[in-house]
Formats: C-alpha cells, sequence, structure tokens
C-alpha cells in the first residue's frame, strides 16, 4: 500500500521524530494499554444514521472542547482526535506518540469546568511541553468551526460526527512545509481506521448496517514538489478517494488552492534560457528551489551566477547530491540530483541555498541579492521551476522572508493596476500564474477550493492559486469580506475570543460544510464530477457564497 511504501520516502523524518515533538509525547513502553471506549455517547449519535456524514479536520490547535462542537445536552461531537503534541497517557499499537481523546473522554474534560482545564490537563498549554492552545485564536480553530462548528442547539450538527488530527507545532513551524507530511500521511491513516471503526459502531447503535461517508479537509499545502499528481500524499488521497468495498461510502478529500499566486514562484525554462532569483536579506531561513524535467528525460544540467556576477555549475551530472562552492572552497548552496518514479519517471535538481542571515557567526551563509539560474542541457519540454514558500500559519512567530523569480519584462499587475489573473497564452513569459495552486491539491479525485471575496459576490481574490488551466480551483468559497478588507472574522480557541484570518485555507472547509449537509439530505455525490453537477452550471469555478453560520463573519447590512 502507498502509505506503507511511502514509509521510505519519509526515512529521514522518521529517524527525527523524537527530536519534532516534545518529550511528554512520546510513548514509553511503561504506560498502560488503552482500554477502547466508544466514540460517542449515545445521545451524540446521528438521529438518522443512514443520513450522516463523518467531518474529518487536520489541522494544528484544534480546540476540541470549544462549545460549537457539543450538543444540545453537552455531549462532545468530536468521537475522535489525535493530538500529536499532548502527553502521552497510554499505548495504542497504531499511535507511536500523543494522545488519543474519544467523546466520552472530552466529555470528561468538559466537567472541568473551562475548556482551557481541558487543554491544560493534555498538557498543551505548558511552557516547557506545549503552548499550542495558550492562544486567542490559531488555524486549526477557525478551519475547524468552519467544516463542522455548530451552535450546540441546532440539531443539524449531530447529522456530522467529528474527526480531528491536531498536528505537532514543529511540523508547520518549517517555513517550507517540509516536515509536515508525515504527520499529514500518519493524520489520513488515522482517519480513516477511526471512520471505519466509527461506521462499525453506528452500525451497531443503529442495529443495522450503517455506511456513511466521509469527507475530510486539509487546509494545508506546500508550493514545491510533483506538481502531476505523483507525490505520495495525493497518491495516498487518490488510492482512498477510489476504493471501495469497506464501511465506508465514497471519501472525499478536501483542499485549498493556496495563496500564492501573486509571488512569482512558478516558472518555466527551455535549455539556453535564464531566469534570476532574487533571494532577500536578513532572511534567518533557507531558501530552496526545484528544476523539474519531464518524464524520462535528460538530467537537468543547471549553471548558477551569484549576485557578484559569478558563474558557477551545478556539479551533478548523475543523480546525488553535491555542493556548489566559491573560488576559495566555501559551500554557497547544497544541491540534490533525483528522478522521481524509477528510470520513466520525472528529474529534478533542487538548489538549496544557507540563510542571509545566518544564526552563529560561523554557520553558513549565503550573499542576496539577485542570483541567475541558467539552463544548460534538458530535454525536449524543458523544464518547471517551483520556489519553495518561506511563510508559516497564523500563530507562529519567525516568519521567512520569501525569495521569488525575476523576469525583467514580468507586470506584477494590469494597466489598471489589478493583480495579475490567469496566465495570456500570447503574452506570458518565463514567469507563470497557471499551475501556482498547492502542490497536495493535484490528484485525480481531490476537490480542490479557491478563494473569493463576498461583496462583490464571486469575484476572486488576488492571491488564489490557479490549476494549470488557469481555473482557480473546482469551486471557490468566500475568504475575505471584500479587497478593501480582507478576511472573515471566525472563531478563536476560547468559546468568546474571535479572529480574523484570510486565505483559501478558509475556503476550503466551507465546502467541506455545504458537502457534507449535502450528502447528509440525500444529494447524489460520488466524485468531483457528481460534486460539480450538483453545484449547478456557472461560467467558471462555482461559487458557494457566504456560508450560513453560527456567528456573523460577513457584515450583511
Amino acid at each position: 500500500m502507498i502509505a506503507t511504501d511511502s514509509l521510505e520516502f519519509f526515512g529521514p523524518i522518521v529517524d527525527r521524530i523524537p527530536d519534532l515533538l516534545p518529550d511528554q509525547a512520546l510513548v514509553t513502553p511503561h504506560a498502560p494499554p488503552v482500554d477502547d471506549g466508544p466514540f460517542l455517547h449515545p445521545s451524540a449519535h446521528p438521529p438518522d444514521p443512514d443520513r450522516a456524514t463523518i467531518v474529518a479536520v487536520i489541522d494544528h490547535a484544534i480546540p476540541f472542547a470549544h462549545p460549537l462542537f457539543t450538543t444540545r445536552k453537552g455531549h462532545s461531537r468530536i468521537a475522535a482526535i489525535w493530538l500529536m503534541e499532548a502527553q502521552a497517557a497510554d499505548r495504542r499499537p497504531d499511535i507511536a506518540f500523543g494522545r488519543e481523546l474519544r467523546g466520552p473522554q472530552i466529555d470528561a474534560l468538559h466537567c472541568l469546568g473551562d475548556p482551557h482545564a481541558a487543554y491544560r490537563a493534555c498538557g498543551l498549554m505548558t511552557a516547557a511541553t506545549s503552548f499550542a492552545m495558550a492562544h486567542a485564536g490559531s488555524h486549526g480553530a477557525a478551519v475547524a468551526a468552519l467544516a463542522a462548528g455548530h451552535d450546540p442547539t441546532d440539531d443539524r450538527g449531530r447529522a456530522g460526527p467529528i474527526l480531528a488530527v491536531s498536528l505537532p507545532q514543529s511540523a508547520l513551524a518549517d517555513t517550507t512545509g517540509s516536515l509536515a507530511g508525515l504527520f499529514i500521511q500518519s493524520a489520513i491513516v488515522f482517519v480513516i481506521a477511526r471512520a471505519r471503526a466509527l461506521a462499525r459502531e453506528m452500525s451497531a447503535q443503529a442495529g443495522r448496517t450503517v455506511r456513511p461517508s466521509l469527507v475530510v479537509n486539509l487546509s494545508l499545502g506546500v508550493t514545491a514538489g510533483a506538481d502531476d499528481g505523483s507525490a505520495v500524499l495525493t497518491r495516498l488521497q487518490d488510492a482512498i478517494a477510489t476504493r471501495t468495498g469497506w464501511e465506508l461510502r465514497p471519501v472525499f478529500f478536501v483542499l485549498p488552492t493556496g495563496n500564492h499566486r501573486q509571488d512569482r514562484l512558478r516558472g518555466r525554462l527551455a535549455a539556453g534560457q535564464k531566469i534570476g532569483w532574487h533571494i532577500p536579506p536578513a532572511d534567518p531561513t533557507l531558501n530552496a528551489i526545484e528544476i523539474w524535467g519531464g518524464p524520462g528525460e535528460a538530467l537537468p544540467q543547471v549553471e548558477v551566477a551569484t549576485p557578484d556576477g559569478t558563474r558557477l555549475v551545478v556539479p551533478l551530472t548523475t543523480t546525488g547530491s553535491g555542493r556548489i562552492t566559491d573560488a576559495n572552497g566555501a559551500a554557497l548552496a547544497r544541491v540534490v540530483l533525483q528522478r522521481r518514479g524509477g528510470s520513466s519517471g520525472r528529474p529534478v535538481v533542487t538548489i538549496i541555498v544557507p540563510p542571509t542571515l545566518p544564526a552563529a557567526a560561523r554557520a553558513p551563509c549565503a550573499p542576496p541579492g539577485l542570483w541567475h539560474l541558467r539552463l544548460i542541457q534538458a530535454g525536449p519540454s524543458g523544464c518547471h521551476l517551483a520556489v519553495h514558500r518561506d511563510d508559516r500559519l497564523s500563530g507562529f512567530r519567525g516568519q521567512g522572508r520569501q525569495s521569488r523569480l525575476v523576469e525583467p519584462g514580468y507586470a506584477p499587475r494590469t494597466d489598471s493596476g489589478r493583480w495579475q489573473g490567469a496566465d495570456d497564452r500570447a503574452t506570458t513569459g518565463l514567469i507563470r500564474r497557471n499551475g501556482t495552486a498547492n502542490v497536495y491539491a493535484r490528484g485525480r479525485h481531490q476537490i480542490r477550493v479557491g478563494a473569493s471575496l463576498a461583496r462583490p459576490a464571486g469575484q476572486i481574490s488576488a492571491y488564489t492559486g490557479l490549476l494549470p488551466d488557469g481555473a482557480p480551483g473546482d469551486v471557490t468559497a468566500p475568504a475575505d469580506t471584500s479587497f478593501a478588507l480582507p478576511g472573515l472574522r471566525l472563531p478563536g480557541i476560547a468559546p468568546a475570543s474571535r479572529q480574523r484570518l484570510s486565505g483559501t485555507s478558509l475556503s476550503a472547509p466551507q465546502l467541506c460544510r455545504w458537502l457534507s449537509a449535502a450528502l447528509a439530505d440525500g444529494t447524489d455525490i460520488s466524485d468531483r464530477d457528481t460534486l460539480l453537477t450538483a453545484l449547478g452550471p456557472d461560467g467558471g469555478a462555482p461559487d458557494r457564497g457566504v456560508p450560513d453560520l453560527p456567528w456573523r463573519c460577513v457584515r450583511t447590512d
């Protein structure tokens, strides 16, 4: 299975897990084995299990004790949550770190009388271990509320039992997102296993076989990697979405298209062409770029020019790793040459430049300024360029400074001052906006969601990443009030807190919310195509409009 085969791909990260988690999260051999209990209190089960849809959220700092995830009687609608950096309290055969809580256990923590007391009891509000929940808001709080939050008095919430995984801070603190892959894969496997077990519990509760659908929201992404659907996480999701014959009806994965359309992170070169790569000063993080060739084509050969004009050839002609050094032998960059997918797969050269603001006096340091990349040799289809993102989710300190591609004739705005939309074939140069969508969202069966404005309704937000054909996704949903007022007003971690966030990460859970409700209402949706049919015809990607939520995220006057 893909999940097992890909462990080799994530091998270096697997070996680092003890360093990426707080000590409290590591399960010890002396921990007592778990005694699995029920997922939900009987009164929290869906009133009509034949019309229920399980909603899963994979994110960071999910406030599992929030009233939006409870029933009228105060019982948790969260059937299971894996808190990856919580204090390990027991041993489970399929969880190597952190702690799983099920509905009745969350109910017991509710008895403490304060949601923050529940988080402290799990070790999530202690500076010495994990401070994930010691904030007014978080990305996970907003996403989970949009995907599955309901007023406790609204019984519609019971039709969508919740599964969740709260990812560790270390996985998302890395500005490139490269450490998150293993944890996301583990989260997906956990969600599928618990959804199947929950379906069996629902069947036992109903006294007949029940097969609920599952909608998984993953509002995370990266800008670099295999953009043809061959990435490990993408193939895993496609394989699950097409699986039949188990306890679940169709499984849907809903992802955002990303926020990097205007960031000049994508380009295309033919042999002999060159492009600028601006690496900013005072950047405490690494900067990296990937140069992808076509399937089965020759390995690309690249020349790098530093800001002072020194031209250096990447010293690799076969797969492996090496360094780019200056005349004095000092390392300026690390280089990795791979062929993903065997001899017929795509070759990729990754150039990794050290920070321009080193952490210590003798640490590697790169010169800031305008570097240049020239493609000396490539296959007939040329090469795609992908710059790694250099940002973090809201709530994380220490943002990196984003590097970007530079082309003299590229205009970031139109003559009227508006941000550029999709590429125009007649005027497109080396930098591309088509194909800037989240690399995790390049599968054949995922549902890709872009961001729009609440007013004027349906207008695409300028940052929304585009699919290779220039579409902003399969569907769009509001993530901004207007051009003048970015973002939406959303719940935070504390019951009374609010936060303003923006981005396609907020659009995806709105589609997740609509889809789970549509499935619960009996709408015949089994894949991406039938979903688009259910949304109705539209000239482009259909827009869902402002969602029906138990709080006001956009002013209506």
